[in-house]
């Protein structure tokens, strides 16, 4: 099973505000210092607060970014599943969804560079997912997230794989409440990407055998029949 290690990845601090909108719905932010294990962790790495106080509330946000470079896949891939290292804390549900940054380069302007994204609007439906929701977390080790089909199709449609780890119940959603919730991870350990290589060739039943249980057609290897008795 391939394994790739993550060619970018880090934290986008969003704008401290006393309204919901104003942290939520900002087009900046501030990226993270992480690389090369310094920091050696973001323990805020995915982020919603808002703290009620006597002079007004105070709204902050945090969400993660990642790409894997993905150019040498030309075949869907049959599974993949993205590995996380935690760290400190775990609080934070969240979605992997589908980012938009331009290619190797995470910049301030970035923190809503989200597939989909509107700002005012719960865009739990707007997005692209690329997980299930993240409901438990590991601060101890690696965390396992099987990814979807629409991340496998853009795993070889996109040259440049890139995720945002985004908190769910009030960032994605678009809620405001009275919470602070937060999910750390390592940054001295690779955040990876491995996946199962997608069958090539003819990928059909033959004589009722399936595809992934024959390796040859009349001594041939299937990758290399692309029709049997002229169909595909």
């Amino acid at each position: 099973m391939p394994i790739k290690t993550s060619s970018l990845k880090n934290q986008m601090t969003g704008t401290v505000s006393p309204t919901f909108a104003g942290a939520r719905d900002a087009t900046s932010g501030t990226v993270g210092t992480g690389g090369g294990g310094s920091p050696t962790s973001f323990p805020t790495a995915i982020k919603y607060s808002k703290v009620a106080g006597g002079r007004g509330n105070t709204f902050s946000i945090n969400r993660f970014f990642i790409e894997f470079d993905t150019s040498d896949i030309s075949v869907t891939p049959a599974d993949a599943t993205l590995q996380i290292p935690g760290s400190t804390n775990s609080s934070a549900d969240f979605f992997a969804v589908k980012a938009t940054f331009s290619d190797g380069s995470l910049s301030g302007g970035d923190f809503d560079a989200i597939d989909g994204w509107s700002a005012g609007s719960d865009n739990s439906s707007n997005v692209t997912k690329y997980s299930s929701e993240v409901t438990s977390w590991s601060t101890g080790g690696y965390n396992n997230i099987t990814l979807t089909s629409d991340a496998l199709s853009d795993m070889v449609s996109e040259d440049n794989f890139k995720i945002c780890l985004i908190q769910s119940g009030n960032d994605l959603a678009n809620v405001d409440a009275v919470a602070v919730v937060q999910t750390g991870i390592s940054n001295t350990n690779s955040l990876r990407l491995s996946y199962t290589e997608g069958a090539t060739g003819f990928g059909h039943k033959t004589i009722g055998v399936a595809s992934a249980n024959i390796g040859k057609i009349s001594g041939v290897a299937t990758a290399n029949v692309g029709k049997v008795i002229g169909v595909d």
